[in-house]
Order: C-alpha cells, then structure tokens, then sequence
C-alpha cells in the first residue's frame, strides 16, 4: 500500500508512455533512504510489465564496487542465457568479457579497448530488444554501482534517443554528488522525482490498520516521531511492536520509544559497515567529541573533501549527526552505539591519535587528556605527561572527579616501583585529599615506602590528616620516619616545620600509647611553653602543640588552669578562616570545655562558622556546629546545643567518616547528658564499632546507660567496668574521659556494692582534684555524696553545690540541688523544699526535663515536692493566700474574698515566693500541688 505517492505514480506513468511513443527516457527517483525508493522503482517495474515492456533489474552493492562491469553482468548474463537469442552475433562478441566466454576474471581489471567494446556491445543489444518490444532498465542504488558499469550507464543515458528504453535510477539524497559520472547520469534525466517522508496522517493511517481503530494517538504520533516519515523503518517497527505484543495502548509508548531506539542504533551500524567513507566520518567525529572540527575529523579520519560532504548528508540522515556547521553527535546514544562498534585495538588507534592532533593544534591538557582515557595501554612519558597536566588544570577549576580519573589511569601502566610511580600517588592523594580521603592515605602510604630517602617520606607523610593517621601499620610507618627525619632535620625552615608536622602524626597516632602520654608533657616543656607559634607560619607547631596538650590531659597529669594558659596562646594564633580540619578545630573545644573555659574558643568557632558558610564547606559546617554543640552544653544552653548537635551530625551524614565520627561524638555527648533515649539509640546505630578509642567509649556508654533504662543494671556495669578497663589500659585518666566512673559507681551503689561504689567515686573525685576545673570536682563531690549515706555524703553533696555555685555550670548545679534537697527534706523540709525549687526552677531556665539523681547513667525524674510540705513552710493566713493565687485568682479577687486590703496580699505573695524559692504564680501552683483555672 502506497500512501501518499500520487503524484510520483503520475510522473512513473507518464514516462512509461513517452517511451511507449519511441522517445528514450530517464526517469531518476531520489530521496532519504527508507522512504519508499525502492517499493516506487518496484511500481516502475509493474507499470512497465503491464505496458509490455521487457523488465531488466540490477542493483548497485557496496561490496561489489570493486568488480568492475558487475551491475552490466547482472544485465547482460540473464539475456545471454535466454533460449530465445535475444542479442546477436556481434553484440555477443562484444559482451564477450562480460559473459566469461573470454576467458577473462571477472574480478580483474579491464583495459579501455575492451571496455568500449563491452559499451557498444550492451548499446547495440539494448537497441536491437528496443526495437520490437519497449525495454525497461532499472538501476537500484545508482551510488554504489562500480565505476566501469557507470560508465556504461552514462553511454547509455546519453544515446536514448530514437530508443524504446526507459532506464529508471535510485540515488538516494546527498550519495555520490561528488561523482562526475553519477552527475551525468542525473543531468541527463528526462523526468526526476523525490519522494517525501509520510505525513503524520498517512502514519496514523499505517498503524491503525496494523494495530486497530482503538490506538492511541499518543502511540501514533510517537511512531512518527520515531521513525520520521520513513516508510520502511515504519513498517520495522511495528513489527517489532507487534512482536513485543504491545497493543497501542498510550501506556506503551515508552517500551515503543526504546524499541525506536534499538532499531535506529541497528540500523546506524547497517549503515556504517556498508559506507566505508561514513564509517570512517562517524568514528572520527565520536571520537573527537566537543573537539571535532573539520580539519581534525579530516585528518583523523583520512577523507577527502567531496567524501566528507556526502559522509555528513548520510550521517545527518541516520540521525548521528546535527545539522550545525560543526561536526557534532545529535543524540548521545548514538554515539554510544558508534563507540561499542569499535575494536578494542581500533578504539586504542583511534583514540592516541587524536590525542596526538590535539597536543599538534594546542589543545588543552584535559582535551588531551581525555582521549588518553580510552587507550588500552600508555606506551611512553608523553602519555604520562600529558594525564598529570590534565589533572592539575582539572584541580585548577575544583574538578576533583576528573582530577582522580586522571591520575589513577596514568598509575595503571607506570611501573610497580620506582619514583615516578611515587610522584603520581603523591598527586593522586592530594586530590583524593578532597574526595576520598581513605583512598588518600592509602596512596600516601604506598608513595612513602616507595620514595628513595628519609626526606622524601617524610614529606609524603606530613601530607597525611591528623585525625587519619591511626592504624597499625601506618602509625608504624610515621613514628618510624619521624625518628629517622628528626634526627637529620634542620634546626629552622622548611625541614624543621616538617618534622613538627610528623611528630604531631607520630603522636596522635599514639594517643592510646601509655608511654607516648607520659613524654607528652616533657615534649611541650621543651618547646616553650610561653612561645606562641604565629599566623600561618607556626602552623605545623601550633599543631603538634595541641597533640601535646591533649595528650598530656588525658594522662590526668596536668591541671586545668595550666592547659588553660597554653590553650588560649594557641587560640590566639589560630586562623578562624580554616579550609580544612586543623589540630585545634578539632581538640581545643574539648579541652576547653573539661577546663570549665568554653567561652574562650565560642567566639572564635562562630566567627569560623561566618567564613565557613560563606565558602559552602558542608563537612566544616557540620564539624564546627557539633564543637559548638558540647560548648552550648557546657554553659547549660541545652536546647540549643542539642539543635546545633543535631544539625551538625545531619550535616556529616553524607561527609567522610572521620566528620561522621566526630560529629556522632558530639551529638552523643549531648545524649548522655540530657538523657535524651531517642538520641541515644540514634547515634549508637550510627556509630558502628571501631578499634578507635573515642568510638569504642561513646559506644559502651550509650550502651550502658540504654541497658539501665531498661532495667538491666548488671549488663549496664558490665559496659561501663569494660570501658574503664581499656581507657585505664592506655592511660587515659582524665575525669571528662571517667564518665564510666560516675556510672559505675551509682550502679554499685543500687546493686547494695557499696565499698566498690565509694572506691569508684574516690578515685574520681581524686582525678578531678588533680584537675581543677569547677564543674568536674562538683560532679565528684556529687557522686561521692550519692554513695555515701548520713552526714558525710550529705557534706559532699553540700560542697558540690559551694564549688559549682560560681561557674557557668547550671546543668551540673540543677543535679546537685535536686539529689541534696531530697537528701536534708525528711531533717530539715523547709531547706529540702527550698533546695528542690531552686533545681527545678533551674532545671525549667534551662528548657530541658527536670533532671534528677543519676541511676546508673540514667536520669530519674524526680517527683515534685508534696503539696503538705510546700505549706507547713507557710503562715496560715500566707498559705490562703496562696492557694487562692494558685488557683488563678487576682490580687483584687483574693482581697474581696478575703475582705483584706490589696497590699496585704501582694505582702503574703512576697513572703510565701521567698519561703518556697519560687519565681512566680505558676511556679507557686507547682509546689502547692494545685491547678490553676482553665487546666
């Protein structure tokens, strides 16, 4: 069925007539391939059978344009053959090279004597059939046809006159224009037509009658846009449809666009395994990619000018092509298809040579560069070269990814060893630094063994993170060329700062090293305690200082206000516009905080925060809201330090683990303080286990304070002792790192232990002495008075409340209210009830539950005090006063009530806030036990 071709089959019969009247003629038929050429020289032929003419059919073939007169043979043989003797004597000793009976291969060339014999022998044979019956000669795929038969056709077409032949030719649009003979057989047509692409109707037509009046217009329209118009490549894929059982349904569009795409990838490299010139055009231009133009797809490619030409017009068909003036790829999926066809020793050729024309035009290193990509094997230095140029101009832009992709393909042919590898792992690392620091460090490592002197690794090494460099093997390494480096270093300069900056590696990897705490201490003597490191110059010492410092607390060996001193001078120097994670961004808060001196790092972390916002460092911004977080907490901003540990740890949940870490640390300390259980068991799934220290206490502590809240008091000891043992074991005995102390010994007090309970806290309360700080010897002298009854633990409790009395401490001081106010209440009730208001009253400041006695790491609410109680503290007449207030009266309701004037009442009010330690009527009604009106 041919829609839409009315006006071809006028042109078809008509010149079918003219012929029939004795006047020769050419019909030539063009288009785009699968618009129906082909089915419209097949109705030429039918139109001139039912005329009576003789039909006489060959095609031209891409494989068979090197055997020359082939498509004369396919003319010729069929009527040599024929019983009936059609051609003479004379014409068939002409033809005789074509019909074998000369002895000729048919394969091999033919001079030009013999081939104006073949040409006269075919024109007399043609005209001698013309001469009692009308002869119709059809050519298909006029620009594959070899050159020889279309010098015969040229001849031919040129001698038509007085002859009842109609030759019809196909020459598909932009094929073989550039061909001097294929333009005169064109210029000698007598008629011509170009068939057109179907119209969106005539392919609705097409499909309903294959699919049913019930299709969808949505499957419709997306079957024309699929297939443009074309005919064949129509009918293809409905019949891939059908065979897919799809039945037109709207739903089905996208599985029939993916079918379209499949066809139309087919059918591309059909194409290019028949067109050598566009074969070559396609790869050319894929492979250059953004940078194909027309002198480079020329050159890589080794086409002609007028091959080119006719190359792009089929391409620009097939749909690989756009048509832009610059060679350039339509759909990637497409290239794609062209990409796979390759070789693998043809895509390495392809590829290498157009990085070679690249670096001969003065391409960019990264252009290069990512031709080099594709090649199986990097065969010298240039090679090399060229890939770490192209990842430092890549570093240039902060394109990290491609920085990485570079490098780590130069390293897969370099050499197992040597310094060549060692330079590129080095190179590797610093980009990985940004990206995927744990590949980083395990490239540094591997660069460090392979460097040929002390110096070399060293160097390598001082590349590492600080917080990276745990690990058995590492620690190894770096403590090993530290030694060795410091012994050789200058005095001053460049050496000098890098063994500062691998002695702070060295020691921070041995942080739960007994022996290396111990020398801390002496280390940061030696130094100079007073000499603050300045700008950015002292940053490799001010960094090993700060390991010192926190090494040197954690041995419980050193007082606070010492750590203090050497904190603040290391603060002072501190850049607050850091791109990266310093030494004391990430130690000085905590130290800062066990000190009771949260205030001196707060205003250097917010305005670290401003610069940080403002560069867009999200792993920064969540590491230096979760040092802000413990401050918070620290000055008993609750809410606010749980907010900012949350956002902190939301934040990292995306960043590199060590963020994670710290940031689940952070938000953990939070949880055990406020005793928050959603909290905790939020941030024990996060933090799996780890054989680092920090992670293996949070763990054990969230673990045993989940355990008592359930109840299980002996597994909550268990976790806590275990945790002591090991933190004892690599002697970290600072009271911030005891916390399992405090735990442990309030659950062997519940568990009837008491001697093990006071031992416990003693040995607490000892480490706090020796540090000094407010808010860690009022938690011991607490703790000491929960486990010790009668008046001495009561004295304890008493002295903690004196010592956190005059420090930013309320959360620690709310406790300690709290457990002595139910202590003295069954004594002394009036001094009970007043301590237990001003813990809750403080408790509320703080915008947090009420915290109460610690209970083997969890907080018990404690229950108000009893309405009884509240009023025997209280005169009759200031008690009624009260419970009228209590209830939602007002000053001059209560005094018509009472028939009392309104200053007495406000005297009562006066005297019973001050009696019960309370701020107000809502407090009032709290300690009376009452509701006020509307609850």
């Amino acid at each position: 069925m041919l829609l839409e071709r009315e006006p071809e089959l006028t042109v078809v019969r008509k010149a079918v007539l003219e012929v029939e009247s004795g006047e020769g003629a050419l019909l030539l038929i063009g288009g785009q391939p699968g618009t129906g050429t082909t089915a419209l020289l097949r109705e030429l032929m039918t139109t001139g059978e039912a005329a009576g003419a003789r039909v006489l059919r060959c095609a031209g073939a891409q494989s068979e344009r090197s055997f020359p007169l082939g498509v004369v043979r396919q003319l010729v043989l069929p009527l040599l053959a024929s019983r009936e003797e059609l051609i003479p004597a004379a014409s068939r000793a002409m033809l005789a090279p074509v019909s074998g009976e000369a002895g000729l291969d048919p394969a091999q060339d033919i001079g030009i004597d013999m081939l104006v014999s073949v040409l006269h022998g075919l024109h007399t044979a043609l005209a001698e059939l013309a001469a009692t019956r009308t002869v119709l000669l059809v050519v298909d795929d006029l620009h594959w046809v070899d050159e020889a038969s279309l010098r015969a056709l040229a001849f031919l077409a040129a001698r038509l006159d007085g002859m009842r032949l109609l030759i019809g030719v196909v020459l598909q649009d932009g094929r073989g224009t550039r061909d001097p003979m294929i333009r005169e057989i064109a210029c000698a047509a007598t008629r011509s037509l170009h068939v057109r692409v179907l119209s969106a109707e005539a392919t609705a037509t097409l499909v309903t009658a294959r699919f049913g009046a019930t299709c969808a217009p949505e499957f419709v329209t997306a079957c024309h846009e699929l297939t443009g118009g074309r005919p064949k490549e129509l009918r293809v894929l409905l019949d891939r449809a059908l065979a897919q059982r799809l039945r037109g349904r709207a739903a089905e569009v996208p599985g029939l666009r993916a079918l379209g795409g499949t066809f139309r990838r087919e059918r591309l490299l059909f194409l290019l395994r028949r067109d050598p010139a566009a074969d070559a055009f396609a790869k050319a231009v894929v492979v250059l990619a953004d940078q194909a133009t027309e002198e480079l797809v020329a050159r890589l490619s080794g086409l002609g000018r007028d091959e080119r030409a006719a190359a792009r017009t089929v391409l620009r068909q097939a749909g690989l092509l756009s048509g832009t003036g610059r060679p350039e790829v339509r759909e990637p999926e497409m290239a794609r298809a062209v990409v796979e066809s390759l070789s693998a020793e043809e895509s390495s050729r392809l590829y290498r040579a157009a990085a070679v024309l690249l670096e001969e035009c003065g391409a960019a290193p990264e252009a290069i560069a990512a031709q080099l990509l594709h090649v199986d094997i990097l065969r010298d230095c240039w090679e090399i070269d060229q890939l770490r140029a192209a990842a430092v101009a890549a570093r240039r832009r902060g394109a990290w990814g491609p920085a990485v992709r570079y490098l780590r393909r130069a390293l897969q042919d370099l050499p197992a060893e040597g310094r060549e590898r060692a330079d590129v792992l080095v190179e590797l690392a610093a980009v990985e630094l940004v990206t995927v620091p744990d590949s980083a460090v395990r490239h540094l490592t591997q660069a460090a063994r392979l460097m040929p002197d002390h110096r070399s690794r060293a160097e390598v090494l001082s590349w590492i993170p600080l917080q990276m460099t745990g690990g058995d093997q590492l620690a190894g390494l770096v403590h090993d060329v530290s030694d060795r480096f410091g012994e050789l270093a200058a005095p001053d300069g460049y050496d000098r700062d890098m063994a500062l900056r691998l002695e702070a590696r060295s020691r921070f990897a041995r942080l739960e090293d007994p022996d290396a705490l111990t020398s801390a201490l002496a280390r940061l003597a030696e130094l100079g305690g007073d000499a603050a490191p300045v700008g950015w110059e002292g940053c490799a010492e001010r960094e090993l200082r700060v390991v010192l410092l926190q090494s040197a607390a954690l041995t419980g060996r050193i007082g606070s206000a010492e750590v203090v001193r050497i904190a603040r001078k290391l603060l002072d120097h501190e850049p607050t516009n850091t791109e990266r994670i310093s030494a004391p961004l990430q130690m000085l808060p905590w130290i800062l905080l066990a000190a009771d001196a949260g205030d001196a790092v707060s205003s250097w972390l917010d305005a670290a925060l401003t610069h940080i916002r403002r560069q867009g460092k999200p792993e920064l911004t969540a590491l230096v809201e979760a040092q802000r977080s413990v401050i918070l907490l620290g000055r008993g901003d609750v809410a606010k330090a749980r907010e900012c540990a949350l956002l902190g740890f939301t934040l990292a949940e995306r960043e590199r683990p060590e963020t994670k870490r710290m940031a689940a640390v952070a938000l953990g300390t939070v949880a055990l303080e406020l005793q928050d259980l959603s909290l905790l068991n939020r941030v024990l799934e996060a933090v799996g286990p780890s054989t680092d220290l920090v992670t293996f206490m949070l763990r054990r502590n969230l673990r045993g304070d989940l355990a008592a809240a359930r109840g299980d008091l002996p597994a909550a000891l268990a976790q806590f002792l275990d945790c002591g043992r090991l933190l004892d074991r690599a002697g970290w005995c600072h009271p911030a790192t005891a916390r399992w102390q405090v735990s442990a010994a309030l659950l062997l007090h519940r568990l009837g232990r008491t001697g093990e309970a006071t031992e416990l806290s003693d040995e607490y309360h000892r480490r706090a002495l020796t540090w000094g700080a407010p808010t860690m010897l009022g938690r011991a002298l607490r703790v000491r008075g929960m486990v010790t009854d009668g008046p001495r633990g009561v004295e304890s409790l008493r002295q903690s409340v004196e010592v956190l009395r005059d420090v930013d401490s309320r959360l620690e001081l709310s406790r300690t209210l709290i457990v002595l106010g139910k202590r003295v209440q069954e004594e002394a009730p009036v001094e009970g009830d007043r301590l237990l208001a001003r813990g809750r009253r403080l408790a509320r400041q703080l915008r947090t539950s009420v915290p109460g006695e610690w209970a083997g790491g969890l907080v018990r609410a404690v229950t108000p005090a009893s309405a009884a109680v509240a009023r025997s503290a209280l005169t009759r007449a200031e008690a009624t006063v009260a419970e009228l207030a209590a209830r939602g009266r007002s000053n001059q309701e209560i005094a018509g009530e009472l028939d009392i004037t309104r200053r007495a009442v406000e005297k009562h009010l006066t005297g019973c806030y001050r009696k019960l330690d309370v701020d107000g009527r809502a407090s009032l009604a709290e300690a009376l036990g009452v509701h006020q009106r509307g609850e």
